[in-house]
Parts: C-alpha cells; structure tokens; sequence
C-alpha cells in the first residue's frame, strides 16, 4: 500500500467532509469533497487536483451567488414596480462577476505553496488543512457578497416612484383649468388668440 492510500482523507478535510449546519453551498461543498476522494482512490492526487477541485468549487459559489442575486434584484422590482431600465444596470454583470471570482480563488493561494510536492501522508495533511481553510475563507466571501445582494434588493423593494413630478404636473393641470375657467367666465380678460376657443365653447348647445 502506497503512502498515499494508508490514511484516509476524509479524515484530514476536517470540516469540508464534516455534514455540520445545512448550508446553501453544500452541494458545492460535498463536489468538492468527491472529486478529492475520487482522486485519491484512484491514486493521482497531486497538486492540480487540490487546485482544479477548489478552482471549479469557486466557480460553483460564483454562480449560486449571483443567481440568487439576480432572482432576487427581479422579484424586489416586480413587487415595487421598480423601472426595468434602471434594474438592468444594477444586475450582476460580466466584470462583477469576475471580480467575485478573483476574490473566491484569491482564497486558495495557500495551496499554491504545495506545487512540486509530491502525494505523501504528511503533504496531504498540510493540503487538507489549506483546502478546509481555503473553503470557509471562499465561503465567507460568498456570503458576504449574497448579503450584499440581499440588501440591494431590499432597497429595491422598498423603492417608491417619486412624486415630485405627479405633483408639479397635477399643480399646473390645476391652474390652466382654473385660468380657463376664468377666461370663458370673464372673470379675466382673455388674450385674443382665445377668443375663437371662447366663442366655440358658447356655441355649444348647453343644457
């Protein structure tokens, strides 16, 4: 038995194998989790399988984060009614995307130390101890930027059309009306490109 296969790994992932609380990233967690046993099993973990496991685990929280951003941005704007074209530009976009990707695999560096060295028990520790501490790093990142998110939305939510122009235009319908109203009354003078108008308006067959 090589010295690769004599201690199980399981053992070493501490908290990246340990159920704990649910998690909305636990599906992303237990892949991450399998693609280790599955390479150790196999006998090829090496150092681009530590690396690729936790670069395709942050690509996964990337994707969770800003779905669940997006639904929720959309479902905040159906309830407020919140303008389309202003909900567009507050979307996740490509160059968001990017940078909470950078800041997700900016979490990993630790393994990096590692690449050269071979698969022992003693190596495979240290990595497991990086991996374990380099998920709950990505994972507070994920979080924090879905609370983020979550707080957009409920800004958007909250969002109420502003009434400052419904008022200015309700004021000036108002006051043509009444200014109308004191031209075909007499009340005051009306200009002379009024007159026609003034004259249609009592021609009218009133009751």
């Amino acid at each position: 038995m090589t010295a690769a296969m004599s201690i199980p790994l399981a053992a070493d992932l501490g908290r990246v194998a340990a159920a704990g609380e649910a998690s909305p990233y636990d599906d992303v967690r237990l892949a991450l989790l399998d693609a280790l046993l599955v390479a150790k099993r196999d006998n090829q973990l090496d150092h681009e399988v530590w690396q690729a496991a936790f670069e395709h685990a942050a690509r996964s929280l990337r994707m969770r984060v800003l779905e669940k951003a997006e639904r929720e941005l959309r479902a905040a704007a159906a309830i407020s009614r919140y303008p389309s074209g202003r909900l567009a530009t507050l979307l996740p976009d490509a160059e968001g995307a990017d940078a909470l990707l950078h800041r997700l695999l900016a979490e990993g560096m630790p393994l990096e130390r590692f690449e050269g060295l071979t698969d022992t028990d003693a190596t495979r520790h240290e990595r497991a101890l990086a991996i374990e501490s380099a998920w709950e790093g990505a994972v507070t990142v994920a979080a924090l930027e879905s609370a983020r998110w979550s707080a957009r939305a409920q800004e958007i939510s909250a969002w109420q059309r502003p009434r400052r122009p419904l008022w200015i235009a309700s004021g000036l319908i108002l006051t043509l009306a009444v200014l109308l109203a004191a031209w075909l009354g007499g009340q005051l003078p009306a200009p002379d490109w009024f007159a026609p108008v003034a004259r249609f308006w009592w021609s009218l067959p009133w009751p």
